[in-house]
């Protein structure tokens, strides 16, 4: 398979002959190249650049697929010659940078800067190289453990809040049993009080002499 600058995909058949799990052909297309089973799985990619102009501007780029996250640098050079300053790097046609340094260097790869990449020097534009970028698996997280944790402070909430309830009632309870026992206590010392002030009453009689109805 190959995906040209002009984002034309196309199979080997096409622009090549095949032989047995080879594809052979003339190298007349810069490109991105990969094969595919007929299970539909897939090899990296390869990112060949044609120049087709001995004068002409050279993108050095990655070949092969750059890691999310790593390094990168890309210098532009004419054919047998060191790196040329004061070049200007495109990112899908777009001005990326435009100053007297030598490369283009990306810290940090991420897949935003996946893509075709060119420079241009003194006039002359080199042909489009595709950097691809390889996305870093990552762990796929579980909202398991936050769910549990969770249900775990509701759970002991819910807990403390009826403990809180039952001490509450039983303490409603026994105040209103004290409550109820001062009074019995009161209403049986008023009529204990009443009887002792009627005997008293018939005992004083008795001693004057006064006869009690």
């Amino acid at each position: 398979m190959r995906f040209t600058e002009t984002h034309h995909l196309s199979r080997c058949s096409s622009w090549g002959r095949m032989t047995g799990s080879s594809c052979n052909m003339n190298m007349n297309h810069s490109g991105v190249y990969w094969c595919e089973s007929g299970s539909g799985e897939f090899s990296n990619t390869v990112n060949i650049t044609v120049q087709n102009d001995d004068d002409g501007v050279i993108l050095v780029s990655p070949v092969h697929p750059v890691t999310e996250g790593a390094s990168v640098s890309l210098s532009c050079r004419l054919r047998e010659q060191n790196t040329l300053s004061s070049v200007s790097f495109y990112h899908n046609d777009k001005l990326l940078q435009h100053d007297g340094r030598e490369e283009l260097n990306i810290s940090a790869v991420s897949q935003s800067d996946e893509g075709f990449y060119k420079c241009q020097h003194a006039g002359k534009t080199s042909q489009q190289s595709w950097m691809s970028v390889t996305a870093v698996s990552r762990p796929e997280s579980s909202s398991f453990p936050v769910l549990l944790m969770v249900g775990s402070v509701i759970g002991i909430i819910l807990l403390i809040f009826l403990v809180l309830l039952c001490l509450c009632k039983r303490s409603k309870d026994v105040c209103c049993n004290r409550s109820n026992q001062i009074l019995n206590i009161d209403r049986v010392s008023a009529t204990q009080q009443s009887v002792n002030e009627n005997e008293t009453q018939v005992y004083s009689s008795l001693l004057h002499g006064q006869s009690y109805k």
